[in-house]
């Protein structure tokens, strides 16, 4: 028994497929490489991607607008790790993308404090190598992270975070 597909349902399956992949590919976690700019096939994930470098030249800020209107800023250190990360706009971009290796003690942070009944209050944690404040409602969500051990030296994170 053969299969047939027609070659339009061909391009729209490979199209579905190059967007569910490329779509991730927008933004970097902590303690990685920057991310490079989605590719051609997923338009829709990135708008633009503005790289520039600190006047004190130790660290690079890579700021990518997502094409929910969410703005989220990856500061890499001079080896070009990302030490932090920080969003604004209309919606909460994947944290679990942006946090990578540390997304679980975030989850379970949040999780924890769900339980107690906290559900909608802002996020400020200290744990397990990660500082995590988000906060924000519909169209408004705002928050950043960082690795105090990836923070270049002399480098204070709150003049980078502001």
């Amino acid at each position: 028994m053969k299969l047939y597909v027609s070659p339009a349902s061909a391009r729209t399956l490979l199209v579905a497929l190059l967007l569910l992949n490329g779509g991730g590919a927008a933004m970097a976690a902590l303690g990685q490489a920057p991310a490079m700019a989605a590719p051609a096939s997923a338009p829709s994930a990135v708008r633009m991607r503005v790289v520039t470098r600190a006047a004190s030249g130790q660290y690079t800020k890579h700021e990518v607008l997502l094409a929910s209107g969410t703005t989220v800023r990856e500061y890499a250190n001079p080896v070009g790790i990302v030490f932090a990360v920080s969003w604004k706009g209309a919606a909460l971009p994947d944290l679990g993308t942006l946090l990578g290796d540390h997304y679980p003690s975030f989850k379970a942070q949040t999780d924890q404090a769900r339980r107690a009944g906290m559900r909608r209050a802002p996020v400020n944690m200290e744990r397990d190598g990660l500082v995590l404040q988000s906060m924000g409602h519909m169209r408004n969500f705002f928050g950043s992270a960082y690795v105090p051990a990836l923070v270049p030296a002399g480098v204070s994170i709150s003049n980078v975070l502001q």
